[in-house]
């Protein structure tokens, strides 16, 4: 199956500016329910996120494999990034959800790198 990387490419140079932009006073101000389930969801990231960055910096002080430091940042770096653009996003219904969970399936394999 061939696909047609022109095509492609030039649907996401129109589609991703509009997913994240800075909303304008023109915009309606997103749900307060939707709003609230994205912070709390950001927010227990957060702290999952940070027992991984402490057991990480601990196998970063002991011995550690080559490969280790370069995925441990990788996953973190993932994961905040899919936050972030919930948060860029959250006028949007169901793109900061799915963000979200993309951030949380990072949180998950860091636990599975460092050990937790």
């Amino acid at each position: 199956m061939s696909v047609d990387v022109s095509r492609t490419a030039r649907r996401l140079r129109k589609r991703l500016p509009h997913a994240f932009r800075l909303p304008t006073e023109a915009d309606p101000a997103p749900e307060q329910r939707h709003l609230a389930v994205v912070c709390l969801w950001a927010a227990a990231l957060g702290l999952g996120g940070m027992a991984v960055a402490l057991r990480a910096f601990v196998g970063l002080v002991g011995a550690s494999r080559g490969w280790y430091a370069p995925t441990v940042i990788a996953i973190g770096l993932v994961g905040l990034a899919c936050t972030i653009g919930a948060f860029a996003s959250v006028h949007h219904r169901r793109l900061p959800l799915a963000l979200l969970s993309a951030a949380s399936v990072s949180l998950v394999a860091g636990w599975i790198v460092t050990g937790l």
